[in-house]
């Protein structure tokens, strides 16, 4: 009878409780903070674990018992070039490193020795933008362990120097392609002012990229260290830029709104893995090319959406989520793809059979899609079989200006003023004297063929 009393009254006490937590609607908000907190451990676990298989991959790759994705560099993991691998190695490095302050032992360690690889394998990949988004985001997701209001000035102007001469360093190593990457931005950024709210799609970025960058040499405004470094890329080396010239200025005004709201979410909920994960992202879609590959893709929205899930409004994070779900879903599903390599191979093979109308058809459709003045090279050749020498030199001019820096388009010119159609002994002459005056980028047999023709012509 005393049992059965206390059972009743432990009941009526848990009755009471359980009313209690319920009027005060605390219940359903423990339930949303204990859903919300084991979906980031989900989260972190598989961008951990994806970083994981990554590492090992790469050092299968050095170890030879697997092929790196390209015969120039000893790994790229699970992608094609070694910049990209540091990269995405860089976006999960925060999540890591937060792992060695968590209590499972098991954590701990494997934290620690994923920290170690990212540590060895991000600066062998020689990816500045790893470099720098890896320490960005560590800055960010260790930024509740220091504080810097406790710094003298003394240590803040070493700070600051030591910053700057990494900077400078980073920016020597490879002086060219820095500048060459900063030639990309302003040009895509003149790209972006010719169609600032509707955008080209993704797979006419290359050619708008190509055509704005031919307006920009043609204007004259190109300096010479521009013209040495001018080339025709794939891909615009920031996907701010690249996503503005796609799909409009709107496109990235709302990836910009969520990748900035997601930091200052992160950290106001103290889920600082996922805060320096999310700079770590900012950086490297501003110096590289994450979007053109689809795991990273995958990544980046998972890295986000654990950003904005931490946060302990349920509408805020709830609506987010939806945002960066559809998002994807809309930029997988709009995300078109062209064998630009292909085309041109087919276009390329008619051209050499004479097909010289047929080749043309593919090229000029081609044209849209890729910056490569190979193709108006191609083009103008066709044109000057077909014996429209006008037509020809219209885009020989074209491929002049998209890639100051190519001999090729000169020298073709210059066998173009030495028809008899379109014969033009002085501009054959000035032709002639630019392949002998220009720096060739790259030394070859075929550039000591055209000169050897060039002093042909000056008779020298």
């Amino acid at each position: 009878m005393c049992n059965l009393k206390r059972y009743l009254q432990r009941t009526k006490t848990k009755f009471l409780k359980l009313r209690c937590l319920t009027a005060n609607n605390n219940l359903p908000q423990q339930t949303i903070k204990y859903y919300r907190k084991h979906l980031l451990t989900l989260f972190a676990i598989a961008l951990v674990l994806s970083g994981f298989l990554q590492c090992v991959y790469a050092i299968m790759q050095l170890l030879g018992i697997k092929a790196s994705g390209h015969p120039e560099f000893a790994f790229t993991g699970g992608f094609y070039n070694p910049g990209p691998f540091g990269c995405y190695l860089a976006v999960i490095f925060p999540i890591t490193l937060r792992l060695i302050y968590h209590n499972s032992k098991f954590q701990n360690h494997f934290g620690m020795g994923m920290v170690l690889l990212c540590a060895v394998l991000i600066p062998a990949s020689m990816s500045r933008t790893a470099i720098i988004a890896c320490g960005m985001g560590t800055l960010m997701a260790m930024s509740d362990k220091w504080n810097p209001s406790h710094l003298k000035w003394k240590k803040i102007l070493i700070i600051a120097l030591s910053c700057a001469v990494i900077g400078a360093g980073i920016y020597l190593i490879k002086k060219n392609s820095a500048d060459g990457r900063m030639l990309m931005w302003k040009v895509a950024a003149q790209a972006v002012t010719e169609v600032p709210l509707t955008g080209v799609g993704w797979s006419n970025v290359a050619g708008t990229y190509g055509e704005a960058q031919e307006r920009y040499f043609a204007s004259g405004r190109g300096s010479e260290q521009e013209i040495m470094v001018a080339d025709a890329p794939e891909y615009v080396f920031n996907e701010y830029l690249q996503i503005a010239i796609a799909y409009g200025c709107p496109a990235t005004i709302i990836i910009i709104a969520l990748i900035a709201g997601g930091v200052v979410i992160a950290i106001r909920n103290n889920a600082y893995g996922f805060a320096g994960s999310t700079a770590a992202v900012a950086t490297a879609m501003f110096a590289s090319y994450p979007l053109q590959f689809p795991l990273f893709v995958i990544t980046i929205a998972l890295i986000l959406a654990g950003a904005w899930i931490s946060s302990s409004s349920s509408a805020v994070s709830l609506t987010a989520t939806t945002i960066i779900a559809v998002l994807t879903c809309l930029f997988f599903t709009h995300h078109e793809s062209r064998d630009i390599s292909t085309v041109f191979a087919v276009a390329h093979t008619l051209h050499r059979t004479h097909n010289y109308r047929k080749s043309n058809t593919m090229l000029l459709n081609l044209l849209p899609h890729t910056a490569d003045p190979m193709v108006l090279n191609i083009i103008s050749k066709n044109y000057r079989a077909l014996g429209l020498p006008d037509s020809a030199e219209h885009y020989l001019q074209k491929s002049i200006n998209r890639c100051p820096n190519r001999l090729y388009p000169h020298y073709l010119l210059m066998l173009l003023y030495k028809d008899s159609a379109s014969f033009n002994s002085s501009a054959q002459q000035r032709e002639a004297r630019i392949l002998l005056d220009m720096k060739e980028k790259i030394p070859s047999p075929a550039v000591e063929e055209m000169r050897k023709e060039a002093k042909t012509i000056l008779a020298l």
